[in-house]
């Protein structure tokens, strides 16, 4: 083996440019460098060089958890929906409370063998906590607990004072960051990363104050899409940042990452072609270091086939752990000479926004003075615009769009379609386009 690496000569990053050059044939080398969307540029190769130091993995799991999330708003259907998506392969649940009866909808569901999201308010988080008082050993059972809604300083009181009563249990992650919506609203990558940060940071600055400060892991939730190698950088760099804070708060609280896929690039003319990008935004969101994924159906903004759809959110899970063996090590990327140098870039990237944030007072003030929403739109309208220029590919939509299928749509659906909370430029393309005029 000695043997056979001493034949080759290591080869520079100046070797492999004169050789670019060379095979370009006249043609400027600068034309091989694009900027990406994040405002940094991709180079046409990597090298060692690249690299600013040796690192360390972002990450030390290899497994994630399987999620599923019903959506039935009568409590004993989505009890019957969560049981069957448990049997057919998944190992943890997302429940928004709401006006459900928490004891319905977790009828047969043993909490001590999986894990559990919950979303609740002021008026039913006292009432899951009685609930799983009565059933379980809470020290035994390993849940993530969030707020509904939670956008001023004084939510946050309100919540601190919700959630106290679950800090005494190890198990229970209460310290949580929703950054999902952001993210199908159709930010940049850096920027979902920098709004994460800077919640956290909040988070932090008041917490670091109490004697209390939770010692369960801290949850964030977040979602992905289809730019696969930037997404696996996005979500490393959220892990590497947090690394950060621990350091700088001196705590010792893990991350855990919840991603579930994105539906900001989802189609409706084509909806079968969702499951390739759902599969690609999986294999993104494990090689970025997800604990829980949850994958949103392929006919989840207009239902087709659902039974069809829900098996094979799960199944996908499935084989990319059963077959594909992505669960057997961690932080795959970890060393990629292109991956480091992007997560890198985006770390950046957002530590830079993420201090314009903190100019403006913090993740509460720039909710108030609409800073996020105003960004988050303007870069939705610039991806919106390359869609419609084609310049960004969706295929089966803006290129090579099957003529034959038809998907008929009332006025009614057009409107809930255009109602619903996401910027989705794959969307307001077809919509512009196909279905008011069939």
């Amino acid at each position: 083996m000695q043997k056979l690496f001493s034949d080759f000569k290591p080869v520079s990053a100046a070797d492999w440019k004169n050789q670019l050059i060379k095979d370009l044939k006249g043609e400027a080398y600068e034309n091989l460098i694009w900027q990406n969307e994040n405002g940094f540029d991709i180079e046409p190769f990597y090298t060692a060089e690249n690299l600013k130091s040796t690192y360390e993995p972002a990450f030390t799991h290899a497994g994630w958890e399987i999620c599923v999330s019903g959506k039935s708003n009568d409590s004993k259907e989505l009890n019957r929906q969560l049981l069957r998506d448990l049997n057919n392969g998944a190992t943890a649940i997302s429940v928004h409370i709401n006006n459900h009866d928490i004891k319905t909808v977790l009828e047969g569901i043993q909490l001590n063998y999986i894990k559990a999201t919950f979303f609740v308010n002021e008026k039913n988080a006292a009432t899951l906590k009685d609930y799983l008082e009565g059933a379980y050993n809470l020290n035994e059972i390993n849940c993530s607990v969030f707020p509904d809604s939670l956008t001023t300083e004084k939510d946050f009181e309100n919540w601190q004072a919700l959630i106290k009563p679950f800090q005494n249990y190890k198990n229970f992650k209460t310290l949580s960051v929703d950054a999902l919506l952001y993210h199908n609203l159709n930010c940049l990558a850096y920027y979902e990363v920098a709004v994460i940060i800077s919640a956290l940071t909040e988070y932090l600055e008041v917490y670091s104050k109490h004697a209390d400060f939770p010692y369960s892991d801290v949850v964030v939730k977040t979602g992905v899409s289809s730019d696969y190698f930037i997404q696996i950088a996005k979500l490393r760099a959220v892990h590497r940042l947090w690394n950060l804070l621990k350091e700088e708060y001196k705590i010792k609280n893990n991350l855990h990452l919840i991603v579930e896929t994105g539906l900001t690039n989802k189609s409706i003319s084509d909806s079968y072609n969702n499951l390739l990008r759902t599969t690609m935004e999986s294999m993104a969101a494990v090689a970025g270091g997800c604990d829980e994924l949850i994958v949103n159906e392929f006919d989840t903004l207009f239902e087709t086939n659902k039974n069809l759809s829900e098996r094979m959110a799960i199944n996908q899970q499935l084989i990319l752990k059963d077959e594909s063996y992505l669960d057997k090590m961690a932080d795959i990327a970890c060393g990629s000479f292109y991956i480091e140098s992007i997560t890198d870039a985006i770390a950046a990237k957002a530590l830079e926004t993420f201090k314009r944030f903190e100019n403006e007072g913090g993740y509460f003030k720039c909710i108030e003075k609409n800073i996020f929403e105003s960004d988050i739109a303007l870069q939705a309208q610039q991806r919106a615009e390359l869609v419609n220029d084609k310049k960004q590919i969706a295929i089966g939509v803006n290129k090579f769009k099957n003529e034959k299928e038809k998907i008929e749509l009332s006025p009614a659906d057009i409107i809930k379609l255009k109602q619903m909370p996401l910027n989705n430029p794959v969307l307001n393309f077809e919509l512009d386009n196909y279905f008011q005029h069939a």
